[in-house]
């Protein structure tokens, strides 16, 4: 599984150097490709946030972080900001959390645009942690935004749906001439 290959790296590069280049080798040569240490602090952190050890999750995704904020465009970089969010949240630091939604949602907005479907569960996540902090407005805010996402989507979906059904009904179904 997955996770088994990432606990013997971890295992693996805590033996041994030399065992540790022959396994990345193992990788480059097999079917997956290395990952980066951002990516396997990242793994780690939400192996240990889904084995409850939130702390310690939030402590890996910390350490990811500082390996990819030189890179804006990493999409890394929204992922760890966002499993931040969370894991604070869990953590009871509201204003932390703020702070890196905040941050993945600006990130979102730019790469994806204002009304991207992928920016709803952030805003839901916003909405939680504002009714925390007892920022009602901005929580009401946030919570519209994403129900207008939401909303709009369905409906895109939906005319997407329509306009392919009518492309069916114009070709209509083809009559043919039989000979006896």
């Amino acid at each position: 599984s997955l996770w088994l290959k990432h606990h013997r790296f971890v295992c693996v590069v805590r033996r041994s150097r030399t065992r540790r280049l022959r396994f990345k080798s193992g990788i480059a040569l097999g079917k997956m490709a290395p990952k980066t240490k951002a990516e396997v602090m990242s793994n780690l952190g939400m192996e240990c946030f889904k084995k409850g050890d939130t702390k310690k999750g939030a402590d890996y995704f910390e350490q990811a972080l500082k390996l990819v904020e030189g890179e804006p465009t990493n999409p890394l970089l929204v992922t760890l900001l966002t499993n931040l969010g969370v894991a604070q949240t869990i953590l009871g630091d509201m204003s932390a959390s703020l702070g890196y939604l905040e941050r993945a949602l600006e990130m979102q907005e730019k790469d994806l645009g204002e009304m991207h479907p992928d920016l709803v569960g952030t805003l839901q996540n916003l909405t939680v942690v504002c009714s925390k902090l007892g920022e009602t407005e901005k929580a009401v805010n946030y919570m519209t935004r994403a129900g207008e996402i939401e909303s709009k989507a369905k409906v895109d979906s939906k005319v997407q749906e329509l306009e392919a059904g009518s492309a069916d009904q114009v070709s209509g179904p083809k009559i043919t001439e039989v000979e006896e």
